[in-house]
């Protein structure tokens, strides 16, 4: 009777344990707006966060998010107010405050969008010169671009957002605009009737192609733990073919729209 008690009375202990381990294992994550990589109006808020959310729950991590301007979610992440952020390039500056996924969650690839009626082609800065580019104000195209646009080698346009570039795209007030090539499409298709998406194309050279990391705050200290778990599921996700899946089979066939 007694060897009964204590068995019952360490499975009790045991199972308070675990219950207590899964709720340690409840993060937040902060993001923004840029559909369709994330978007709190899109389904399973675009292509990023889903990959994260099935990533982490199949290692025991279940994910919340945060949604609010990019300036704040790095800022909140940074100050441990929520375990990290995502989407992000890695720099020497950002290394210092954040753990870094092994991997890229996600590659950002911007190339050249123009009107179909244009002919244009490139292989070096030099082919872009009386070209009149436009350009989002805040955005980092590389910095070749940086350099060129500063010393004047080129000649290029800031305006407010990706949106009013393709407007001026379409009104001939620019030649050629740098941009995200799903994030791009995504615009063009939403904003536009189908007569004028018709009207855009891109050219296949990037301009810049980078990897974008998962960021967990180095203020959190169960966040190494974290991080382990999920580069070894991201591992065996990209092995079983649902990063490609995600990423372009279902961003092609639209999925992520609501």
């Amino acid at each position: 009777m007694l060897v009964k008690s204590v068995m019952k009375f360490f499975y009790i202990v045991l199972t308070m344990l675990s219950i207590q381990a899964n709720a340690e294992l409840n993060i937040t994550l902060s993001g923004g707006e840029w559909p369709p990589y994330v978007s709190e109006k899109l389904k399973y808020n675009g292509v990023t966060p889903r990959l994260i959310t099935d990533v982490f729950a199949s290692v025991g991590v279940k994910v919340n998010y945060r949604f609010q301007v990019w300036a704040r979610s790095i800022e909140d992440a940074k100050k441990g107010r929520v375990h990290g952020t995502f989407l992000w390039f890695k720099t020497a500056e950002r290394e210092k405050e954040f753990l870094f996924s092994n991997q890229p969650i996600g590659y950002i690839t911007f190339v050249f969008f123009h009107l179909k009626n244009r002919q244009f082609d490139w292989n070096s800065f030099n082919d872009l010169h009386g070209l009149r580019i436009g350009a989002t104000i805040g955005y980092n195209y590389g910095q070749e671009f940086m350099d060129a646009e500063s010393n004047g080698s080129l000649q290029v346009v800031r305006v407010k957002s990706d949106l009013q570039n393709l407007k001026m795209l379409l009104k001939n007030r620019i030649d050629i605009f740098p941009h995200d090539l799903s994030v791009g499409y995504f615009e063009i298709n939403k904003f536009f009737p189908k007569t004028m998406v018709q009207l855009f194309t891109n050219h296949n050279q990037p301009l810049k192609k980078q990897g974008a990391y998962l960021l967990l705050s180095n203020k959190i200290e169960k966040n190494k733990e974290i991080m382990s778990l999920f580069n070894k599921g991201l591992s065996k996700f990209i092995d079983s073919g649902k990063y490609e899946k995600y990423y372009f089979d279902d961003l092609v066939n639209n999925v992520y729209a609501k």
